[in-house]
């Protein structure tokens, strides 16, 4: 298995951007990986504090939201494009007030009408957005994609699963083999702890935004599992890019 490429999503939800090569830290989210979010306007954020870490339902997401795969999006550090069925739909400095402002009210033309309140920028204090508050990257394999896309008749396409490396690999779901294991992958060692459990999300065609079918009881007929992806932990900081071999340490 070789590194086929890398992903970070700064805003959770939104379309993620590539990268060549990435400096992975023991005990540490995959970097810049979901440090914003929008918030749905859900009473438990003004009851937290600021910064801090809520479950996946608290925020806009395409589980729930289909036409965010609309939406495409350029960082230049915290400098944020969006555009919207290919126009530029807002721009602005995320740790800016009014660049802030200016991001809200174009979600609470998009989707407000469909939250619980105001559409809310927040980032996080300490860590990451990620489905779980445990320090963990994602990881999968191109032939399970390709598996995936052949059973529900869809596009291969790895956006829909939103994992931080892809691997190259020949054999639908061989990555699940290294569970339990511990691995180098450029000059990084990673332990492999679980696998990634997949959600109603996949059901969104990225490149169109149009909601298919629901694709978890297709892939528990075929597949045995509705899993695609593997958790890892980093246990040694090293530097990962785009070509780097996966070995088995174990």
């Amino acid at each position: 298995m070789i590194v086929d490429s890398l992903w970070h999503f700064p805003i959770k939800g939104l379309e993620g951007a590539c990268r060549d090569t990435v400096y992975l830290e023991a005990g540490q989210h995959f970097p810049d990986d979901r440090i914003f979010a929008i918030g749905n306007g859900h009473a438990r954020h003004a009851e937290s504090a600021a910064g801090a870490w809520h479950k996946k339902a608290f925020f806009l997401q395409q589980m729930t939201l289909e036409q965010l795969a609309e939406l495409s999006c350029v960082f230049d550090g915290t400098n944020l494009q969006i555009h919207h069925r290919g126009k530029l739909a807002v721009e602005g400095d995320m740790n800016s007030p009014d660049g802030a402002r200016d991001i809200e009210s174009f979600f609470a033309r998009l989707v407000g009408h469909q939250i619980p309140g105001d559409p809310r920028l927040m980032r996080i204090a300490d860590g990451s957005y990620a489905d779980t508050k445990d320090a963990l990257i994602s990881l999968g394999g191109t032939a399970s994609v390709d598996r995936f896309a052949s059973e529900t008749g869809t596009r291969p396409d790895m956006r829909r699963f939103r994992l931080n490396i892809m691997l190259q690999t020949d054999i639908p779901f061989a990555e699940s083999d290294l569970i339990g294991k511990r691995v180098r992958l450029g000059m990084a060692e990673l332990k492999i702890v679980a696998p990634v459990g997949r959600c109603a999300a996949i059901d969104v065609d990225p490149e169109t935004a149009v909601r298919g079918p629901h694709y978890l009881p297709v892939m528990e007929r075929a597949f045995g599992h509705t899993d695609l992806g593997i958790f890892a932990e980093v246990v040694t900081s090293g530097a990962v890019g785009i070509g780097d071999t996966l070995a088995v340490l174990d």
